[in-house]
């Protein structure tokens, strides 16, 4: 066992934690309790982040180096959290509608999807950027299909 094995293991933990948080928020908006997963959210979502960052880095240090696929999950994790809390934020001083809040849900899944993408095949740059925004578009492509409120 190694200090790169616990990174990983713990990343990887932060990753699972995300998209746990990330289906939540989606139910409740689907429910119309948006605001249940944006409070939980202000709890879990920063250590979501931290468990994913922290050890994150430490292995782009000690061992991959600053690839393109590694800075594009970077730059883009950092954007997920950002629109998640600008999200939570809004929705819980009743600042962002139902839709705009699926649609940021849509956006950040979509995201954390090529994300997921980039970490197992470490594509170069341009091709992790075109796997993000192809999460994105996929996720997008779903807003039709998708109710923010029961309608039974």
């Amino acid at each position: 066992m190694s200090w790169y094995s616990i990174a990983l293991f713990v990343h990887v933990v932060g990753a699972l934690l995300l998209f746990a948080l990330l289906a939540l928020e989606g139910f409740t908006l689907r429910t119309g309790t948006g605001t249940t997963a944006a409070r939980l959210n202000r709890v879990l979502g920063p250590i979501s982040a931290l468990a994913i960052l922290v050890p994150g880095i430490y292995m782009v240090v000690v061992a991959a180096g600053w690839t393109g696929w590694a800075a594009v999950g970077l730059v883009t994790y950092v954007l997920i959290a950002g629109i998640g809390a600008y999200t939570g934020i809004s929705v819980l001083r009743g600042r962002m509608s139902p839709r705009a809040a699926t649609i940021s849900w849509l956006v950040r899944t979509g995201m954390a999807l090529g994300v997921v993408f980039d970490m197992t095949v470490k594509p170069d740059r341009l091709w992790s950027v075109v796997a993000v925004a192809v999460g994105v578009a996929l996720a997008l492509v779903a807003l039709p299909a998708v109710r923010t409120t029961r309608t039974t």
